[in-house]
């Protein structure tokens, strides 16, 4: 291949100057034996100028693809084919009717070049630094410079340089500029195509200036960029300059050789025997020929049919030509072969026979993948995304391979497509799982965390072109509304309930508020469950304040029992012993009790002694005297033992204040607990449960406060539960990161929990579904991939 043997740097830029937007457009192509590089340039003031330099290049492009060659008529082919291409568009679209382009078209057998050009682009020949030729234009301006009234260098400067007298797009034959022999290339010669934004900003001497100036290609065309940006006019038009650097030239293409001498000089030898195989001869060409015309034929009706996706038809089409080939292959054995040249096409019929079963393979394949894509189309519109996935990467993968008719059909643009429908059924699978998800939290009562996985999906279907689905999502979130509205109803009758018990039963009073802030929890309203929290420490408050009112008349009633009025002493551990009652003190209860017993027995002690005395009267004075210090002393020795006992008893009050705080340290951290709970930060909540468990493991181990075993089994409950929950989100963490072995694990914990708590079983049944799916592909093999 030419191509191989040569070495062509291609670099560009293309800006729109002081334009709003650009219509300049400039490509190139590099075959095996032949290149072309193509600048257009639509007119700024007409409609769709953008769109008439587009297509002007790409026609030609096109045209040169279909039928690559080396002379002026395909240039001249190429330009007229591009003017019908634009007059169609014009006749097409009324808008675009007067849409124009001037065109430059070069063209290179990687030797030498040609080029054509319609309107005002311009092409610049550099060699050894210097500009050695350009192109001519399609002005008024460079006609007066033909008719010597004005310099080659003023064309840039003169008003009438964009006055054209041909563009493509006109109506009627257009004569291209063509250069008429090709000029040979020589290594470092480098092709310059302009169009005028260019090169009326940018003199001649400054491009070559500037290309002796920089060291490589990149910074050489900077620098022409930024002479177009310094140009002192105010109005820039779009300017682009495409440079052709010839790096190594191929050799010249060879001069076949004349295969008349050599038929005459067999004829001149041998002339008896070519008269008579002269029939044979004749006929054995005209079957050959008849033969690859019929080939070339099928050949063509396959190629139709591939274009056309009928992949049945283009195989039987190719198996037709096959067999023609296979015909060739019995013609060319003898001397009637080798004279007819099927002999010595020999490796010509296998290279075809090769290139016909390529082509086969390769139809195949595309057969295949489309079916895969069609396959995969009705999966991804009826939801199942994996299995689409599937097809369509079976596709990809097979696509990437195809070479044959790889442009016309569009591969890469199916290519494309395929990766975002890969990424698009990604993305709709997330929003599945999170369908799923907001299901599972619904069942669980969660509805916010729904509402929250409800309202991705919807965004991710939406984003993906499945507004379908966003429907269903809005009448499930409907649903939740009215679900909300019923647990709303519930959670009230629970607290009007618990308000009701306050001011009679204030344990049955805060266990119902409880229940009330937990529904208030899971349905998300943070300002009720504020509510419950207050009315819940207006009772704590209340309780305390009664426990300190009790301990205050038992304080009370001490005093007076030491000041010797023991009456009043009964009367007042009286009342502090109604109230722990109320309070359900028992241990407090039973402590005033035997107060109370004492202050009894000192007043029995009262009236003894005083019995005593009358009876002492009577006797001897110094009896009595004797009796009298007795007397004293077993009242010294009994006020001492009230005042131990009084000392007693402070202690013990100092103490229940203790015990009362540590109980509301353990209400609070409960009730913090509770709110991590409600918040998803299960460590959190097991930590403030476990911090509440053990005040009241103290409390029951130090035997100052009976409390009740039933609260310490709650906790046990509660600290159970979140645990539960912590291990079914981390396993789903786990799953996220597709580590199936550790999130199965994660789950038969959370399940184990749950059934300990006895949670509701539609959430044990969401945990076993979960636990399920991660054992199922924990337990996968890796052949099972696909499934």
């Amino acid at each position: 291949m030419r191509k191989d043997e040569s070495k062509f740097i291609t670099k560009f830029f293309s800006e729109p100057g002081t334009q709003k937007k650009n219509n300049d457009y400039f490509g190139f192509l590099q075959l095996d034996n032949y290149a072309i590089w193509v600048v257009a340039d639509g007119f700024d003031a007409e409609e769709g100028a953008e769109i008439v330099s587009k297509l002007a290049v790409e026609s030609v492009i096109e045209y040169f693809m279909l039928h690559p060659r080396f002379n002026t008529e395909v240039i001249k082919e190429m330009i007229d084919y591009a003017n019908l291409k634009i007059r169609e568009k014009q006749e097409e679209t009324e808008r675009y009717s007067l849409m124009h382009a001037s065109l430059l078209v070069v063209i290179s057998n990687y030797n030498s070049f040609l080029y054509g050009n319609v309107g005002n682009t311009r092409l610049y020949h550099m060699r050894n630094g210097y500009i050695v030729s350009q192109s001519r234009d399609d002005s008024i301006a460079q006609l007066l410079v033909e008719e010597e009234a004005l310099n080659v260098n003023d064309i840039k400067f003169h008003r009438q340089r964009n006055d054209l007298l041909q563009a493509v797009g006109d109506y009627g034959k257009i004569k291209p500029n063509l250069i008429k022999e090709p000029v040979s290339l020589e290594q470092n010669d480098v092709l310059c195509l302009t169009t005028i934004g260019f090169w009326e900003n940018v003199e001649e001497t400054e491009m070559e200036v500037e290309f002796s100036r920089q060291e490589n290609l990149d910074k050489w065309l900077e620098s022409m960029k930024n002479a177009v940006i310094s140009t002192l006019r105010d109005d820039v038009e779009n300017n682009t300059f495409a440079i052709v650097k010839i790096e190594e030239v191929a050799s010249p293409e060879p001069v076949e050789k004349d295969r008349r001498k050599l038929y005459l000089k067999a004829v001149l030898i041998g002339a008896a025997i070519l008269i008579i195989l002269l029939f044979l001869v004749f006929f054995n060409i005209a079957k050959k020929n008849e033969i690859l015309k019929r080939a070339t034929i099928y050949s063509q009706q396959a190629d139709d049919e591939l274009m056309k996706k009928n992949f049945n038809n283009s195989i039987e089409d190719l198996k037709l030509e096959l067999g023609e080939y296979e015909k060739l292959k019995s013609k060319r054995r003898g001397i009637i072969g080798f004279l007819s040249g099927i002999g010595q096409d020999k490796s010509k019929i296998d290279g075809l026979i090769a290139e016909n079963k390529k082509k086969m393979e390769q139809t195949e394949k595309l057969k295949k993948a489309f079916q895969d894509v069609n396959q995969g189309n009705e999966l991804f519109t009826s939801g199942n995304y994996d299995e689409a996935t599937e097809k369509y990467q079976a596709a990809k993968y097979a696509l990437e391979e195809i070479s044959y008719k790889r442009d016309e059909l569009n591969i890469n643009e199916i290519l494309e497509t395929l990766n975002t429908r890969i990424n698009s059924a990604s993305k709709l699978k997330e929003a599945q799982m999170l369908e799923i998800s907001g299901n599972q939290a619904v069942t669980a009562g969660n509805y916010n965390l729904a509402k929250e996985n409800y309202k991705a999906a919807s965004e991710i279907y939406l984003s993906n072109g499945r507004a379908d689905y966003v429907a269903n999502i809005e009448r499930k979130i409907s649903e939740i509304a009215d679900k909300e509205k019923t647990e709303y109803n519930g959670a009230m009758l629970v607290e009007n309930q618990a308000d009701m018990l306050s001011p009679t039963d204030i344990n049955k009073s805060r266990e119902a508020y409880y229940k009330a802030r937990e529904m208030y929890q899971t349905l998300g309203d943070a300002v009720k469950t504020q509510e419950i929290d207050n009315k819940i420490q207006e009772i704590n408050s209340r309780e305390m304040a009664k426990l300190q009112t009790a301990n205050n008349l038992v304080k009370e009633g001490l005093s007076q029992l030491a000041a010797n009025n023991p009456a009043e002493a009964i009367s007042t551990l009286t009342k502090a012993k109604t109230m722990y009652e109320g309070l359900k003190d028992q241990n407090n209860v039973s402590n005033v009790e035997k107060f109370i017993s004492q202050a009894q027995s000192f007043i029995k002690y009262e009236s003894e002694s005083e019995k005593k005395l009358k009876d002492l009267e009577v006797d001897y004075s110094e009896r009595l005297k004797q009796q009298e210090i007795m007397s004293h002393q077993a009242l010294i020795a009994k006020e001492a033992e009230i005042a131990a006992r009084q000392n007693e008893i402070e202690q013990e009050r100092i103490k229940r204040e203790q015990i009362n705080k540590r109980i509301d340290e353990a209400t609070n951290l409960e009730m913090q607990g509770d709110q991590q709970y409600s918040l998803g930060r299960y460590s959190e909540s097991m930590s403030k449960y476990e911090e509440a468990k053990k005040i009241l493991e103290e409390l029951k181990n130090s035997e100052d406060l009976e409390v009740q075993n039933s609260k310490i089994e709650y906790l046990d409950k509660k600290k159970v539960k979140s645990e539960g929950y912590l291990y079914e989100k981390e396993g789903d963490d786990e799953a996220k990161k597709k580590n199936w072995k550790e999130a199965e694990k994660k789950y038969q914990s959370s399940l184990e929990k749950m059934k300990e708590v006895n949670e509701s079983s539609e959430i044990q049944k969401s945990i076993e579904k979960k636990l399920k799916k991660a054992t199922k592909k924990a337990n996968k093999k890796w052949w099972q991939f696909w499934k």
